[in-house]
């Protein structure tokens, strides 16, 4: 596929010319720096800004050397980082068909080498360039990880990308820019830039570092609720992957997909008290007392959250977890539409856990079953219609592969499964974690 675009990037521009290849090797020696200071990310991946000089060269010297120049550039990073052979190889190839689909874009859309005195006429096809290498670069990505863990390359790519595809677009000024510079006053002040590009990766760095800190809190968290109860080890954890099939299935945005995902990580956090450790260990059935007890995780849970000010959002989906539609639920009694809908919805994932999953007093419920018990509590237990919705055969599948997978797996997930705290505000590019 690689040497495929390549071919396309010399039939839309088959003329070599000195000036190009001199761009593309002053971009290339940016874009080994930027190489080696990439850093580890979550999700398999790594950050890097290297896409910004890459994409600045484009502009200039929209032709063939360019490629080589990438992939020049792309070969010494991995081999300062000292990558395996087989994942600096992908990354390699992944980064020239990135550059040559966007090449081919470029030139397609009427993209020329900038003209200093007139470069707005680049904007339109440096956008669209700019577009096809992200996605090309991305999926890329998504489609390796997808199949060394055996899930779907669009779930994968969503994944990787919820939330920073937006800050990758708001690095296209900064390639512009470096483009322009380099067009107008030449190597010797662009080279300038390089510095605060460094900058520009230091400080996205330290952000993102910290939000893989408040990642790795949150898991912590979560494990230290479910030590207390051997039977169910990653309940909260497949609760939350449950609840984003929900919330598609609802039609919620991503942004709301992910806050639900995140409550149904913390929805259990109440029972962190100490006063519920022995009626977790218990294996019989609970006496009146030890229910009313339990019963009350869900307020001490909204109350815990509500110290967090960043969580203060998910109060209303762990307090009204357990309501239930037709008004018997706890502990507040709502009734239909009272009931926050990330609460439904954490509702439904939390039941089909629980029957999906062995328990002392009896074995895993199977999946039709559960979709029969699911259908048979609509208007009682559960909101009817997210009932009606996630029982259509199109997004009751999902919910039947994801329950297939969590009960073949290890449910222990990593702070890079857990949904983002916060989101990054600069861009960054994603290759393959090395």
């Amino acid at each position: 596929m690689s040497i495929a675009s390549i071919g396309l990037a010399w039939e839309v521009s088959p003329v070599l010319d000195w000036d190009d290849t001199t761009t593309a090797g002053f971009f290339a020696l940016i874009g080994i720096l930027a190489q080696a200071t990439a850093y580890a990310l979550p999700r398999n991946a790594v950050g890097s800004i290297a896409f910004i000089p890459f994409l600045s060269a484009l502009a200039v010297a929209p032709s063939l050397p360019l490629v080589g120049g990438v992939a020049l550039a792309v070969i010494c990073g991995e081999i300062l980082q000292r990558r395996e052979p087989l994942k600096a190889t992908f990354n390699v190839f992944q980064y020239v068909l990135a550059i040559a689909l966007a090449i081919t874009v470029y030139r397609l859309t009427g993209g020329v080498a900038m003209d200093a005195n007139r470069p707005t006429l680049v904007i339109v096809p440096l956008t669209a360039a700019f577009a096809v290498f992200i996605i090309s670069n991305t999926v890329a990505v998504a489609g390796v990880v997808a199949v060394s863990q055996r899930r779907k390359v669009f779930q994968v790519w969503r994944q990787n990308t919820h939330g920073t595809l937006m800050y990758d677009f708001m690095a296209l000024p900064a390639v512009f820019f470096f483009a322009y510079v380099y067009a107008r006053y030449g190597a010797s002040w662009a080279g300038t830039l390089a510095i605060p590009l460094v900058g520009l990766r230091q400080l996205y760095k330290t952000n993102w570092q910290l939000e893989a800190i408040n990642e790795e809190l949150l898991q912590l968290m979560v494990a230290a609720i479910e030590a207390r109860d051997p039977y169910t080890s990653g309940h909260s954890q497949r609760v939350a992957s449950y609840s984003r099939i929900v919330s598609h299935a609802v039609g919620l945005s991503s942004k709301a997909t992910e806050r639900v995902y995140t409550a149904a990580l913390l929805h259990d956090v109440g029972k962190i008290h100490e006063e519920f450790a022995p009626i977790l260990r218990k294996p019989g059935r609970l006496t009146d007392d030890e229910f009313a007890i339990m019963k009350t995780h869900t307020v001490r849970g909204a109350t815990l959250v509500g110290k967090v000010t960043q969580f203060r959002d998910l109060i209303p989906a762990i307090r009204s977890h357990h309501e239930a539609w037709d008004g018997h639920g706890y502990p507040d009694g709502l009734i239909g539409s009272a009931i926050p809908e990330s609460a439904r919805i954490i509702a439904f994932a939390d039941t089909i856990d629980a029957m999906t999953t062995d328990r002392p007093y009896r074995d895993a419920l199977g999946e039709k079953t559960v979709r029969d018990e699911v259908r048979r509590e609509s208007g009682r237990q559960f909101d009817p219609q997210i009932c009606e919705r996630l029982l259509r055969p199109e997004n009751w599948s999902k919910m039947a592969d994801e329950i297939v997978r969590l009960s073949t797996r290890d449910v222990t997930m990593s702070a890079s499964e857990i949904g983002p705290i916060a989101r990054p505000s600069m861009p960054v590019q994603l290759t393959a974690q090395m």
